[in-house]
């Protein structure tokens, strides 16, 4: 194998980090000029819980190889370097393609050998407007923008559970104000029991009034939240909690799930 040679990455070049603003950009070391021998970089992006995290490649030149074994940039669904987390490893000059993650961590790698450096890449990100994967035993949920008009075309989903306590989960309307219509079928929110929108329906609900307090059956729950091209309102705000919270919670959640 050889003397292991440290990373050749100079002084004063930023190389990875945590980004935890809403927003940013970032780029291999060095950039737009050739990225340093021996070198890896890791980036952890963390925006708000509840969230996902948006990321796109404005440039993208790594040394290739078919299994990008010399030079590459990986993208991770989450912090943990776990193979089953890995969203794909790039080379060469075809620029990934823009990734959203599951929840609201992402990692970013890049590594570079001892042969032949490239100009690398540049990156952005963003916090998306709504979704994204909530795993505490308690928490809250807002529509875009809440209390301000939440806005056109948009579709948000929110995974909630996978939690080690494995319990059901209730899900607690204290405010809710979405565009009505027969058959609720230009805004809505629609609740399922289970990880997906394959899973049974709970309910599907619009208009002004509050949505019954709702239990799920699974360890699972999934919000989704649709609105049309036009007409808004202030959205919802929301309260979940597991049954392995304790009942501190409860009243709390009771009186807000009662009044009218």
């Amino acid at each position: 194998m050889g003397t292991s040679h440290p990373p050749l990455c100079p002084p004063g070049i930023k190389c990875g980090g945590v980004l935890s603003a809403p927003s940013g950009n970032f780029s291999s070391p060095n950039f737009p000029g050739p990225y340093p021998y021996e070198t890896e970089c890791t980036w952890l992006i963390v925006v708000a819980e509840g969230s996902s995290v948006l990321l796109s490649f404005s440039h993208f030149e790594l040394e290739y190889h078919a299994a990008c074994a010399y030079d590459y940039l990986q993208v991770y669904n989450g912090a943990a370097r776990d193979r089953g987390n890995l969203l794909g490893t790039f080379c060469g000059h075809s620029p990934p393609p823009p990734f959203s993650s599951a929840w609201h961590v992402m990692a970013v790698v890049f590594r570079s050998d001892r042969h032949v450096a490239k100009r690398g890449f540049a990156a952005a990100y963003r916090k998306d407007a709504c979704g994204g994967t909530l795993t505490g035993l308690s928490g809250e949920i807002t529509s875009p923008r809440y209390p301000e008009s939440y806005p056109n075309d948009v579709e948000c989903r929110w995974r909630i559970g996978g939690t080690g306590g494995g319990g059901p989960l209730t899900l607690v309307f204290a405010d809710f104000q979405v565009e009505g219509g027969q058959g609720c079928s230009f805004d809505y929110v629609a609740l399922f029991d289970g990880p997906t929108a394959t899973s049974p329906r709970l309910g599907r609900y619009c208009g002004s009034a509050r949505p019954p307090r709702t239990t799920s059956s699974t360890p699972y729950l999934l919000v989704l939240f649709k609105s049309d091209f036009n007409i808004g309102g202030r959205g919802f705000k929301a309260h979940f909690y597991s049954a392995t919270t304790g009942t501190g919670l409860y009243p709390l959640l009771s009186i807000r799930g009662k009044q009218q």
